[in-house]
């Protein structure tokens, strides 16, 4: 028995010294952690930087504390000796701390932290990351210091066992942690940003939230949320525009921009939409244009932004709108959109809509009914406006395979094999919806002077699937992304483009040819021209999960996790592919560029 009780004392006394070793531990993360502050920026109010502290010692005190338990704990039980646990701590602190200052070096990079897709990246670009001595000497820097700290805290274990300070250091670790999880579950419901967006700061931080819990119990409402965060005071992320604009309009002629939900460029043929394919016969033609998105409002983001997904919650947050809808209003735009009077509603399009009047509608069962009444209704507006007009008319009819009642449509036709009985008889009703579109199209443009600039375009593909919550988020094939773009301009003869295009082409052609921007364009989008090629050898699609990269070699789906994903051309899977570190960085440094810090 008297052994037992010395080997039970020796390995309570190792356990004592493996958490004071690991709260030692602690302080070094935290004091290397202060390197995602510097780059992030300190907040500015005394809430939010009083919850990055906290953030920082509950945090980085969780953290340390999985580790030890984890790495360590099982250790002691299992091999008692003072000598190999010290050694053995010291080399596990050592390589963890090690991988912390390397992820602050990876976020001061690329404002990411470790995960698959960025430790490809940072394989590829590693002379870029390793230009700094501290990478190099610091792990063997810290080795030094756990092995003098292993040892000094062993020899003086005694002392600080007699000063009884374990309670209180757990208490307050303990505060700290759930101090901030409370807090920020506060600020997630009544959307005070200068907590939640610290969010993204630390690695392997997943703060708590309640927005859903409390909608359930009725605590908090959609509607309540969305104006939280209307009346919630911008962030001021971006630098958007970077340079004030030069803009003076030449001249004001009515714009109408039609967006199409739901709309796939390989369906489009002049047996199903005869009338649209003989206006491009006499207009301009983008036979090879792609939305920003697979799915609608991102599809609207970046039509009107003409930015990449990375700043849309930025934007977003900063309640900034578009600069092209800001200078249509300067010009002295009155500014409409029909069609869907949700589009208030959509976070991303809120400062968008500030500027719209968007007239209510009456809703139906049949969404093809409601698109006759939205055709009805521009007509009627456009009849009456008085001054330059910018309408925005949303056709919604395809996304629902729709058809009035009593349509009687064009004959079908023999669908993909490769598509089950249920999506083939999707794949007939689509075309129905098409040419319904197409009717109504006509209709449209016949109460429409030749005076008038019309765009028509889709705001993403389709895919004929009986499930579309499934895979469809994450689906960025052709069929999900590519879509008709049409623009008819008086006087302008027909053409036809043999370069790839996108959304993002749109802001530059209206703000330079139109609104007379001499800014150039990179300075508030992309930098795309609709008439010129791309001006980046990528494309990026995504959406609220994921985003796809799109290169003349492959697409490359990542979600927010960085696990990714590679497919070929025809959109099949390259299990053995690896990333296109070059495109990918060529992504990464477009999507820093409007950062303000």
């Amino acid at each position: 028995m008297h052994a037992q009780d010395q080997q039970r004392d020796k390995v309570s006394q190792l356990v004592l010294w493996g958490h004071w070793f690991t709260f030692f531990n602690m302080i070094l993360a935290m004091l290397i952690a202060t390197r995602y502050v510097i780059t992030d920026g300190w907040p500015d109010t005394l809430l939010a930087q009083a919850y990055l502290m906290a953030n920082l010692v509950g945090h980085f005190a969780f953290v340390s504390f999985a580790v030890y338990l984890l790495a360590l704990f099982p250790v002691t039980l299992l091999l008692p000796f003072s000598r190999v646990l010290r050694g053995y701590a010291a080399v596990v602190a050592t390589l963890a701390l090690s991988a912390l200052l390397f992820d602050t070096l990876v976020f001061d990079h690329y404002r990411l932290h470790l995960n698959p897709f960025v430790l490809d990246v940072a394989a590829t670009d590693l002379l870029a990351l390793l230009n700094t001595p501290l990478l190099v000497a610091g792990p063997v820097l810290l080795l030094v210091l756990e092995l003098t700290l292993a040892n000094a805290l062993w020899k003086r274990l005694h002392r600080v066992r007699r000063r009884k300070l374990g309670g209180k250091v757990v208490g307050t670790l303990a505060v700290c942690f759930f101090a901030t999880h409370f807090i920020h579950i506060w600020a997630d419901a009544t959307v005070y940003r200068p907590i939640t967006q610290q969010d993204d700061m630390f690695p392997l931080h997943y703060p708590a939230t309640a927005k859903s819990f409390m909608t359930r119990q009725g605590l908090v409402d959609e509607e309540s949320l969305f104006e939280a965060e209307r009346l919630a005071p911008p962030t001021k992320q971006l630098r958007y525009p970077l340079s004030p604009l030069q803009c003076r309009a030449p001249s004001t002629p009515n714009i109408l921009l039609v967006t199409v939900e739901a709309w796939r460029a390989d369906m489009v043929d002049s047996d199903t939409m005869p009338n649209l394919m003989a206006l491009a016969d006499t207009a301009h033609w983008f036979p090879r244009h792609y939305s920003g998105a697979n799915q609608y409002h991102n599809g609207l983001y970046s039509l009107f932004y003409g930015m990449l997904p990375a700043y849309e919650s930025s934007l977003t947050a900063d309640k900034k709108a578009p600069v092209l809808v800001e200078q249509l209003a300067q010009a002295g735009y009155q500014m409409s959109a029909f069609g869907d009077d949700s589009l208030p509603s959509l976070r991303n399009l809120a400062a968008t809509m500030e500027y719209f009047e968007v007239p209510a509608q009456q809703h139906q069962d049949n969404m093809a009914e409601m698109d006759i009444d939205t055709t009805d209704a521009v007509l009627t507006h456009l009849a009456q406006a008085d001054g330059p007009q910018f309408t925005l008319v949303s056709y919604r009819a395809p996304a629902y395979y729709s058809t009035p009642v009593g349509s009687v449509g064009i004959p079908s036709v023999q669908p993909d094999l490769r598509l089950n009985v249920a999506e083939r008889v999707l794949y007939n009703q689509y075309r129905q919806s098409l040419h319904f579109v197409d009717v109504e199209l006509a209709r449209l443009l016949e109460g429409v002077d030749d005076q008038t600039l019309v765009i028509i375009t889709g705001t993403h593909g389709q895919l004929f699937t009986t499930n579309p919550s499934s895979n469809a988020s994450r689906n960025f094939s052709a069929g999900a992304t590519q879509v008709p773009m049409l623009i008819r301009s008086q006087g302008n003869a027909p053409w036809r483009a043999t370069h790839q295009s996108s959304h993002y082409g749109l802001v530059g052609t209206l703000m330079s040819r139109i609104l007379g921007c001499e800014n150039a364009i990179q300075s508030y989008s992309l930098g795309d021209n609709l008439y010129q090629p791309p001006s980046h050898p990528f494309l990026v699609i995504g959406n609220d999960r994921f985003f796809a990269i799109r290169s003349a070699k492959a697409v490359t789906v990542i979600d927010k996790h960085g696990d990714y994903r590679v497919y070929n051309a025809e959109y099949q899977r390259r299990r053995d592919a690896g990333l296109d570190v070059q495109t990918l960085l060529g992504v990464m440094e477009e999507g820093r560029r409007f950062l303000a810090r």
